[in-house]
């Protein structure tokens, strides 16, 4: 098959590039983004983020298991990825794998995603008896892909319910937090149970009531709280008092120790956060 490739959108990351796919498409267009590599998929979620739901096209992610793990393993990029999931706006599917070429198929054009060694990124449209005949074959493979569930609640509702019943200034130390691991070198590792231990230590919240939200939100079950809150004090970060309630056992309050405690102080959540993850 006779392919040949236009230059087309260009950046420095594949964020940027993806940026601009999002801003030029048609939101009531369907888009198949196939066997992106992972920095694009990333990308996708990120990008995202920057438009309202409405703005955006309608996207099926088809991309092979190991891509998916990756997704569902990054909190940021799992999270995002529920957001627009909830907005419809986005499905995500699993396949085999079939070919080394990933896709962006539109109703009616074809375009190939790039990472170029030293200058960035790219997607590029494809032109040939190749983009022809590809539309139908990638149909086809959606049909027949597998639901992928991506088990992380979605950005948006954590950031509403943790306001809601935790207080606003715990979601804006959350928020710094996240904001900070989507800088770091591996945003993956961002481990959001910790960090919300951590904050909600700098805030004095009490540890049931972090546990009980994190738990019904669907971040995680109210025993990896307590287990993540014991391993955080036996590493000298965290510590506890009690509080005395009408009936039943006292609770405990999350707080900071006293080099943590000098570390917020000093550089804020952000770094305190980066600095426990580190």
């Amino acid at each position: 098959m006779s392919t040949q490739l236009e230059s087309e959108l260009h950046g420095t990351d594949p964020t940027s590039v993806f940026r601009e796919f999002l801003s030029e498409a048609t939101p009531s267009s369907v888009y198949y983004l196939v066997d992106l590599p992972w920095p694009y998929v990333a990308a996708m979620t990120e990008a995202s983020t920057e438009f309202d739901a409405e703005e955006l096209p309608e996207l099926r992610l088809l991309a092979r298991r190991e891509t998916l793990v990756s997704l569902r393993q990054s909190f940021l990029g799992s999270a995002r990825a529920a957001n627009l999931v909830e907005a419809d706006t986005l499905a995500v599917r699993e396949r085999e794998p079939v070919g080394d070429t990933p896709l962006i198929v539109g109703e009616d054009q074809i375009r190939v995603p790039l990472l170029l060694d030293g200058t960035g990124a790219a997607i590029v449209s494809a032109q040939g008896s190749f983009a022809e005949s590809a539309p139908e074959s990638i149909t086809d493979a959606w049909e027949h892909g597998e639901q992928f569930a991506l088990r992380t609640p979605a950005l948006g509702r954590i950031r509403e319910t943790i306001a809601d019943d935790l207080g606003p200034d715990l979601r804006d130390d959350f928020d710094q937090g996240l904001a900070r691991a989507a800088t770091q070198r591996d945003p993956g590792s961002f481990e959001p149970v910790t960090a919300a231990v951590v904050v909600a230590a700098a805030n004095g919240t009490l540890h049931y009531d972090l546990s009980r939200w994190g738990e019904t939100v669907g971040l995680a079950s109210k025993a990896t709280f307590s287990r993540r809150k014991g391993e955080l004090e036996e590493l000298g970060i965290v510590t506890t008092e009690k509080v005395p309630v009408d009936m039943g056992r006292p609770r405990q309050r999350l707080h900071l120790t006293e080099e943590y405690d000098s570390v917020l102080d000093d550089h804020g959540v952000d770094e305190l956060v980066a600095r426990v993850a580190g």
